[in-house]
C-alpha cells in the first residue's frame, strides 16, 4: 500500500515539474483602446465600415465586428451614435438592452463594435426623436415625414482606439 502511495505521488511530483513548453492558445486577445464600454472585443475578423453594405451579403442580419469612424453622438445621454459608410449613409449604431452609454464628444474617434448589423425601417417618431436628441431644430425635426429603411448595428462592445 505505501509503494502505491509512493509510486502515485512520484507520477504526480513528475507531472507538476513537465517543463514542456505550452501550446498557444487560440483565443484572440482582447482589444486594448483607450476605453472600452459594454463587453470587451476579440481581435479577430474585424471589417472596414466601409465593408459592412458587402458583408451584409443580402442577409438581414448578421454577426459582425466592425471599425470606423464616429460621426455623430446622441447628445442627451450618449445611448446611440451614428458613422459614415463612406457613400453618403450612415448607419445607426444602438447598444445591446440599452446598457451601454459613450461619452457623449466621441465624435471623430475611431472606435471597433461588436455585435450584429440589421436591415431596419425606422420610425418617422424615431426619426424624430434622433433628431431631437442629435440637438436638431424644429424646423428640421417636423420636415421628417416619412420612415427610413436603412442598415442599422446593435453593439454589445465598444472600444474607443488611441
Amino acid at each position: 500500500m505505501k509503494r502505491i502511495a509512493l509510486l502515485l505521488i512520484s507520477i504526480g511530483f513528475l507531472a507538476a515539474c513537465n517543463n514542456q513548453s505550452k501550446t498557444q492558445n487560440d483565443t484572440p486577445e482582447i482589444i486594448k483602446g483607450t476605453a472600452i464600454y459594454g463587453d470587451s472585443v476579440r481581435n479577430d475578423n474585424i471589417i472596414q465600415l466601409a465593408s459592412l453594405q458587402s458583408a451584409m451579403n443580402g442577409e438581414t442580419k448578421k454577426n459582425l465586428k466592425i471599425k470606423g469612424q464616429v460621426k455623430e453622438v446622441c447628445q442627451s445621454k450618449g445611448c446611440w451614435m451614428t458613422m459614415d459608410l463612406g457613400n453618403g449613409e450612415t448607419v445607426r449604431v444602438t447598444f445591446k438592452d440599452y446598457k451601454i452609454f459613450v461619452p457623449k464628444d466621441l465624435g471623430g474617434r475611431q472606435v471597433i463594435l461588436d455585435g450584429f448589423a440589421y436591415l431596419d425601417t425606422t420610425s418617422v417618431e424615431s426619426l424624430q426623436h434622433y433628431a431631437k436628441d442629435a440637438g436638431k431644430s424644429e424646423v428640421e425635426i417636423a420636415a421628417i415625414t416619412s420612415p427610413k429603411v436603412q442598415l442599422a448595428y446593435e453593439a454589445k462592445g465598444v472600444v474607443v482606439m488611441n
